[in-house]
C-alpha cells in the first residue's frame, strides 16, 4: 500500500471525529529540514511528506508532526534522530534515528530501545488499524514480542 492510500485511508476512518490533513512539504522544505537534521531522510518519509506535511487527529489527539514544527523545537531532534508524530500533545513521542550502520529506526522515546519498524508505512498502517490505543494501534505493537 503506497503513502497516498495510507493517508486517504486514515483521513476516511477519522472524518466523523476530526483529522486535518496538512498540504504537502516541498522539495525545498525536505531538503532544508534535512540540512537541519544532518542526514537524508529515507526515500518512504520522503514519500510521507511529499504527500502531507503531517496531520493531526482529534481521537486520541494524534498528531504527525509536521517538518516546520520539528525544526521550530529544538527539543524534537538531536544529532542523528527526531521526533516524527505525538499524542496528547506532546505527552508521548516517536522518533525516528539513523543508527551508527546507516540504518534506520522508529522508536517510542519513552523506551528508545524498542525498535518498532524502519517503515513509515508500517507505522501508518498500524496507526489506521488502531490508532494509538485500540487493538492492533501503536501501544499494543510497542508490547509485541520481537520489538526490541
Amino acid at each position: 500500500m503506497n503513502i497516498k492510500i495510507l493517508i486517504k485511508l486514515i483521513q476516511e476512518k477519522h472524518h466523523q471525529s476530526g483529522i486535518e490533513v496538512n498540504p504537502p512539504a516541498t522539495l525545498s522544505d525536505i531538503t532544508e529540514f534535512e540540512n537541519k537534521i544532518g542526514f537524508a531522510l529515507p526515500s518512504d518519509f520522503i514519500e510521507f511528506y511529499l504527500t502531507c506535511n503531517g496531520f493531526g487527529c482529534n481521537e486520541d489527539i494524534f498528531n504527525m508532526i509536521p517538518l516546520q514544527n520539528i525544526r521550530k523545537y529544538e527539543e524534537n531532534f538531536g544529532k542523528n534522530w527526531f521526533h516524527i508524530s505525538e499524542y496528547m500533545i506532546y505527552s508521548e513521542m516517536w522518533g525516528l534515528r539513523r543508527t551508527s550502520e546507516g540504518d534506520f529506526e522508529i522508536f517510542y522515546s519513552s523506551y528508545p530501545d524498542k525498535v518498532m519498524t524502519s517503515s513509515i508505512k508500517e507505522f501508518l498502517q498500524r496507526f489506521l488499524a488502531g490508532n494509538v490505543f485500540d487493538s492492533g494501534g501503536l501501544y499494543e505493537w510497542q508490547k509485541e514480542p520481537g520489538i526490541i
